[in-house]
């Protein structure tokens, strides 16, 4: 029997929740009693069990996405012929077993252990800020080691594992699977982004046993070298290239950078992925490419990021009046005059395109107001088109799981 499953009523005052991850996917059996999803409510982490043996169908709502008490999170067949009938019809009647409650100062490494922990026996121990803050920014807490009590994972874990490492060239981001990789994406953001902006694809990337590595562009982020045009971005990326070839992802103006990659390290490059490429056509948003190279206020960036997704994160006052003093110190300038003038693009990526030799596929949102989505008919016919009706100009912000079933396929 297929049935349905809900977001429940946790609280008497909870209206929302936040879907935090799924524990289990599309396909996979699952035992009565297992966590099928983390629910994240005003006051605490809820991890929702299935209330009868069976299998994920399918998933109705992605992580990260707030959702009303009754919405509905996944389509679940029971094989479980003693569960009472109807047991799963909706989720609003299971026993889910939330993290109690704790004020935001135990964080500092004295809270115990959850009853949800134990009942998990191998999954990691952590605060409901941590589990917040790891969604949040993309992080694994299985590859983390906690430095609360009995090993217990703290904020101050997840924000250390996300600082950027830097080293001569770049500050670069990476996310590692729990078990061993069984490959290697190399995701290059685009323009007034950063490594960050990946987080919620690399969460799903290492999920699927996918290892992530994210530099921060030069003239983006934390990486102090500058540059003036593509060949500027692209030139310092080798030394991120593995032995074993990559998936490598360009977002907008980072494609360009990642077709010159491909095109200088071909052998090194298993499959080429660009997300809203730039360099197809010449039509773009280009008050939206100068108004970030020069923003200086924090309620002109936010006009600006709206732009960007038909969802754009909510993002704090705090959080816009560092974008924007960042972004005030003018190192986009030089990229913003290269990449587009007099309103047009100015680069050219459809003859390199059709010259590489992997595969090469697109994957670009409809509802895109920066570069508009028909570009795809430059494309040279060998490379392959990915539509997502729900996106805008970042699909991995509005669609993670689509774009990371696609890249781990």
């Amino acid at each position: 029997m297929i049935t349905l499953v809900t977001l429940p009523q946790l609280g008497e005052t909870m209206e929302s929740g936040r879907v935090v991850g799924w524990l289990k996917q599309p396909g996979e059996t699952v035992r009565r009693g297992e966590t099928l999803v983390e629910i994240e409510s005003d006051k605490t982490v809820v991890e929702l069990p299935a209330l009868a043996d069976g299998r994920v169908v399918e998933l109705l709502a992605e992580a990260g996405a707030d959702l009303p008490v009754g919405a509905p999170l996944c389509r679940y067949e029971q094989t479980d012929a003693t569960a009472p009938a109807g047991a799963e019809r909706t989720a609003s009647d299971a026993p889910a077993t939330p993290e109690p409650e704790r004020p935001a100062q135990l964080d500092g490494g004295d809270a115990p252990a959850s009853p949800s922990d134990a009942a998990q026996g191998t999954r990691p121990r952590a605060t409901p800020i941590a589990r917040r803050l790891a969604r949040q920014r993309g992080v694994d807490l299985e590859a983390l080691h906690g430095s609360g009590r009995r090993g217990r994972i703290e904020a101050a874990d997840v924000r250390q594992a996300t600082q950027p490492v830097t080293g001569e060239a770049l500050a670069v981001r990476r996310w590692q699977p729990p078990a061993a990789a069984t490959g290697t994406a190399l995701l290059l953001h685009g323009f007034g982004g950063d490594a960050q902006s990946w987080a919620a694809l690399a969460a799903q990337l290492t999920r699927q046993g996918v290892a992530v590595i994210a530099p921060d562009l030069p003239s983006h982020g934390a990486t102090a070298l500058e540059a003036q045009d593509v060949a500027g971005l692209a030139a310092p990326l080798a030394a991120l290239l593995q032995a074993a070839p990559v998936e490598l992802v360009g977002h907008s103006m980072g494609a360009p950078a990642a077709v010159a990659l491909a095109r200088a390290h071909p052998a090194r490059v298993r499959r080429l992925t660009l997300l809203a490429p730039a360099g197809l056509d010449d039509a773009i948003d280009a008050d939206f490419v100068h108004g970030m190279a020069s923003v200086r206020a924090p309620g002109a960036l936010a006009h600006l990021l709206r732009r960007l997704s038909p969802r754009p994160p909510a993002l704090s006052a705090a959080q816009l009046d560092e974008m924007a003093g960042t972004l005030a110190a003018g190192r986009l300038v030089p990229l913003a005059d290269a990449f587009v003038h007099d309103g047009r693009q100015q680069i050219d990526i459809v003859a390199d395109l059709a010259a590489l030799p992997m595969p090469v596929r697109v994957i670009w949102g409809v509802q895109d107001r920066i570069i508009p989505w028909t570009q795809v008919a430059r494309l040279p016919s060998r490379v392959a088109v990915h539509l997502i009706a729900e996106a805008g100009h970042m699909p991995h912000w509005d669609a993670p799981l689509q774009v990371a079933a696609l890249l781990a396929g």
